[in-house]
């Protein structure tokens, strides 16, 4: 079974799971992966620097030192090794039914280009 992989320069839909949210307990947001480093330590850590297109302009570079809990074909789980309280971060792939569901955008456009449209409008 081939696991789940962030690949550079691609949008991913992100689930940001911690305390700080509210009652929620999460938001979310389309990502960018710009880079992904792996520490190379054996204990699961890597860190992921990104484009976090729901959040205020001006502060969406971010780069988090992360831990992965869960890696299968289609998620990965991790946690902010540096959040307190702790922060949880799940990706998977973008769709635009992911796109609709959270942003209210509307899906009229063709499916494939899901990955065209944010790197235009994000």
């Amino acid at each position: 079974m081939s696991r789940f992989t962030l690949t550079p320069r691609r949008w991913y839909a992100a689930e940001f799971i911690g305390e700080e949210f509210g009652d929620e307990i999460r938001s979310d947001s389309p990502i960018r992966v710009d880079a992904v480093e792996p520490a190379n330590s054996g204990q699961r850590t890597f860190t992921l620097a990104f484009y976090h297109a729901n959040y205020p302009e001006g502060v969406r570079d971010k780069r988090y030192e992360l831990k992965t809990i869960e890696r299968t074909s289609t998620f990965l789980l991790a946690r902010s090794l540096e959040h307190k309280p702790a922060r949880l971060l799940l990706i998977y792939e973008i769709t635009w039914e992911w796109i609709e569901r959270h942003f209210g955008r509307n899906a009229d456009r063709d499916r494939s280009e899901v990955q065209r449209w944010l790197s235009e409008n994000a």
